[in-house]
């Protein structure tokens, strides 16, 4: 019996010295393993905090422990790129004004370009980078996951992201997409003249302009 309360009693003290960690979202996220990418070139390994979305923190730099215990402050404009669970997060301006929280604090400041972390889904050498903003439904306004989604290009600031259903595509998205495409004629074309696949309305889900933008960037990127 000695025994067994002194096992049950090292099995506590073990637990209560494990460091509690999650990751909610790629701006909520607690003492997880990331790889942080700098722009001086260097790596910082160890366990990385950001509660944007929580008003914790403030948003302007994340935290890490290192494995040598030290716990570091990195600003966001410092920050390349960082990665988790075999995905790539790049800072951008966002403005978040879709996320208004009544009868709170708003968490992202609605009108005003949010430096935030968003996933990348196309692949790094991408003549277009394609990128999704998760919010969780933890911090939510309506209590539901959301997914929200932006372009860049590598001509322009590297914090800046266009929103798939912003003023840089809407209106007139037959025009203002064959231009950013304008070096392959051909993929152009279909755009211009309004092909099926190659089209969207402002007025379309979000769904629809997220697939239709998706193939006009995988075509984009396989143009010859």
């Amino acid at each position: 019996m000695r025994i067994f309360f002194i096992t049950l009693l090292i099995s506590l003290i073990a637990n209560s010295c494990k460091t509690y960690s999650y990751f909610l979202s790629p701006n909520n996220l607690l003492n997880e393993n990331c790889q942080i990418y700098l722009m001086d070139g260097s790596v910082a390994e160890g366990k990385m905090t950001a509660q944007f979305e929580t008003g914790y923190t403030e948003k302007t730099f994340i935290t890490i422990l290192t494995k040598d215990n030290i716990q570091k402050k990195i600003h966001i404009p410092d920050i390349k790129y960082y990665k988790y669970d075999n995905n790539t997060y790049y800072p951008k301006e966002l403005n978040m004004e879709a996320y208004v929280i009544p009868g709170k604090e708003k968490i992202y400041l609605p009108n005003v370009k949010n430096l935030l972390f968003v996933k990348e889904v196309t692949k790094p050498d991408s003549k277009i980078h394609f990128f999704e903003l998760f919010q969780s439904r933890k911090n939510s306004f309506d209590g539901m996951d959301h997914y929200d989604y932006y372009f860049s290009l590598d001509s322009e600031n590297r914090f800046l992201a266009w929103s798939i259903g912003g003023n840089r595509l809407f209106p007139h998205f037959e025009d203002k997409m064959s231009y950013i495409v304008s070096s392959c004629p051909s993929l152009a074309e279909k755009i211009k003249e309004k092909k099926e696949g190659y089209f969207v309305r402002q007025s379309s889900l979000d769904l629809k302009k997220e697939e239709v933008i998706k193939r006009i960037i995988d075509e984009y990127n396989n143009c010859q």
